[in-house]
């Protein structure tokens, strides 16, 4: 009954707002506020609150065009996301998208680019999602708006962290930390940490990924000073002791990983209020107290953290849960029940797709099944080729070098104040070095203008030389054309046009002349042949971009090994932009690799990827060959080549291979 009245009341609301006149209405706005509030607070299904979300966003799109019915809209699509409604909220986002844009309100289209991206974002649809919180970003640098800015790239760098570019997602939330913590969001500051943390472990950066933890962990108490909610607090805190853990397991310091796990497992009311964390701080205590040899009470925590994690169909935890139990029980040496338990975490973790603990449970199966030894192992190369994985060991280290240089420099600022006194006596002395360094300063730079000058004087006359080449080379190529026209007409047209007019006159008895103009036709058939061939020859080559002339050099390769080769191809690269030279040492670089690698590598896979990282372009060249000491080996013509082109494109090469590894080679310029 209670239920049928708070629909009748939600009914009314939705009639008095779209009986309102469009302009005439000063208040509606307050009563749009009034239901929205109302939809949180009555006791109602959901459904009935879509219902009436849908019929307000309907009134909204038909009221008048401005600011404040925009704002309104949002903070309808605000409710369809928390009632987990993805398509109405994507859908109602594009809509005011477009009222943005008729109005060309940038503010507005900002933001529901920012709020599709979230969309792309939790549909796992990764590649959409950093497009679309990439031109926000570019709309938000006009609005000079530091919170969205910093948002956005923390965002981006989530979407890189997620697809494993944990060196690129490192960058962009070193940048997200910058502009957020100048404005004071603590909050956010948390998650930057987090995020930085993480992505230096994917790099093997353990010592460093700690520090960030542990500035994570600090950023809670600043948080709690600022009446930060208890709860979120105290879930942060958990996430910091557990991720701080599984770093020292990473490390092999399982006594400093167990203090952590602890730490964690101390929090009050832990099992009731955080029973997802309970259960994996659980699990990770277990994993390891096994390490450090010690395995009392060890199953008695994990059937503890087990029954959590099947209760709440935790599958990741209950899939942990079971790889452990079962490592447990080896040590036991009870292999039945060991083998079962592995077994069924490696089935789940299959069905679920978690290509990590896939890997785990079946390197312990193909270590301890004797009997289908070679099943798990074949299963172990099929996954693990299939993840293709490339490692990423480089990371953008100046990014978080320029925020660490930064805090110190706000501490100099402090303790400058303290001595001001200090700074009035030295100040003087500065003052004549100062006057000394302008006045060098002064004479390089005119040095260095003059030898810009001549740079540029010399890049001028190479450019002119260029435009006679070209010049030349058009004038050829237009030779060539009139001569092959000259040639069809006077040759070809002619020959046909005698053929047919002796064909009109043809006596139909006449067998011997009627041979002769079929001779005459063949020959003029054989004309047109070489003709075309010749005219073929000279556009081979013309109107193809550099990404096609690429791909066609890899998709023609062929030799005794038969490696199969892919090329992938950034299309956000701007080849305008790279000046025809460059190009050509792109392509020889490319050549040369894969000369080496058919040469040399014996390789099964080679993949070939240009790709776009900031201002730069990145080629990576990567093979599961044989690979090769790079400190022994003696570079030939076709490295030293390699090497040369790379230093005219001033960019930086780096070879990573090692024997029966493969060899990755990347330029980046």
């Amino acid at each position: 009954m209670k239920v049928k009245h708070n629909i009748l009341w939600l009914f009314i609301i939705l009639t008095l707002i779209i009986g309102c006149q469009k302009k005439a209405d000063a208040g509606y706005k307050t009563r749009v506020l009034t239901l929205l509030n109302s939809i949180d607070t009555l006791n109602i299904k959901a459904s009935e609150k879509i219902n009436a979300l849908d019929t307000l966003n309907h009134y909204l799109l038909k009221h008048e065009n401005d600011s404040i019915n925009r704002n309104l809209l949002f903070k309808v699509i605000n409710k369809y996301y928390l009632l987990d409604e993805l398509e109405k909220y994507k859908t109602a986002t594009k809509e005011i998208f477009e009222l943005a844009n008729l109005k060309k309100d940038t503010a507005h289209t900002a933001k529901s680019l920012y709020y599709i991206g979230n969309y792309h974002y939790d549909k796992s649809q990764y590649d959409s999602a950093f497009s679309y919180y990439n031109k926000a970003e570019k709309l938000y640098i006009t609005l000079n708006d530091s919170l969205m800015l910093g948002t956005s790239s923390l965002l981006k760098g989530s979407v890189l962290l997620e697809t494993g570019n944990y060196a690129e997602s490192e960058s962009e939330t070193v940048r997200a930390l910058r502009l957020l913590s100048k404005i004071g969001r603590t909050d956010l500051m948390y998650n930057c940490y987090n995020q930085i943390a993480i992505s230096l472990k994917g790099l093997n950066n353990n010592k460093k990924s700690l520090v960030y933890y542990y500035l994570a962990l600090n950023q809670q108490d600043i948080l709690e000073k600022e009446k930060y909610p208890t709860d979120k607090i105290l879930q942060n805190r958990i996430n910091c002791y557990n991720n701080i853990g599984r770093v020292y397991e990473k490390m092999r310091k399982y006594t400093e990983a167990i203090r952590f796990y602890n730490k964690g497992l101390q929090t009050k009311k832990l099992k009731k209020e955080f029973p997802r964390y309970y259960s994996m701080l659980l699990d990770n205590l277990g994993y390891s107290k096994m390490k450090t040899g010690n395995y009392d009470g060890v199953y008695e925590i994990l059937i503890a953290s087990l029954k959590v994690s099947d209760s709440l169909d935790i599958k990741p935890i209950l899939i942990s849960n079971k790889i452990n139990i079962g490592q447990y029980f080896l040590f036991k040496k009870d292999t039945i029940k060991a083998l079962t338990n592995i077994r069924e975490g490696f089935a789940l973790s299959r069905k679920i797709k978690y290509s990590e603990l896939t890997l785990q449970s079946l390197k312990l199966l193909m270590e301890n099944d004797i009997k289908n030894k070679t099943y798990y192992t074949n299963e172990y190369i099929r996954i693990d080729d299939s993840l293709q994985k490339v490692e990423r060991i480089t990371r953008n280290k100046f990014a978080r070098i320029a925020y660490e240089t930064d805090l110190v420099e706000e501490k100099n600022q402090i303790l400058s104040k303290r001595n001001t006194y200090i700074i009035g006596v030295a100040s003087m002395i500065m003052l004549f070095f100062f006057v000394f360094f302008i006045i060098y300063r002064l004479k390089s730079k005119n040095k260095e203008l003059l030898s810009i000058q001549e740079q540029q004087a010399t890049n001028e006359r190479i450019y002119q030389l260029m435009l006679a080449q070209q010049s030349e080379t058009e004038k050829a190529r237009n030779e060539e054309r009139n001569r092959i026209a000259m040639e069809l007409h006077d040759g070809i047209v002619n020959s046909i046009f005698t053929t047919r007019f002796n064909l009109i006159q043809l006596d139909p008895n006449a067998a011997e002349k009627k041979q002769q103009l079929v001779t005459e036709l063949e020959k003029a058939e054989n004309e047109i042949r070489r003709v075309s061939h010749d005219l073929t020859q000279n556009l081979l080559f013309e109107d193809k971009s550099l990404p096609e002339i690429i791909t066609t050099l890899v998709e023609s390769q062929k030799n005794q090994n038969n490696t199969k080769f892919d090329v992938s191809v950034d299309k956000y690269i701007d080849w305008s932009l790279v000046s025809s030279t460059n190009k050509i040492h792109i392509y020889r670089i490319i050549q040369e690799a894969i000369q080496n690698i058919n040469k040399y590598s014996k390789a099964e896979r080679c993949y070939i990827m240009l790709l776009k990282t900031a201002d730069k372009i990145t080629i990576r060249i990567w093979d599961n060959g044989i690979g090769f000491n790079p400190e022994k080996v003696k570079y030939g013509i076709g490295l030293k080549n390699i090497k040369d082109r790379t230093k005219t494109l001033n960019g930086e090469l780096k070879i990573n291979s090692s024997i029966d590894s493969g060899t990755t080679l990347e330029i980046i310029f």
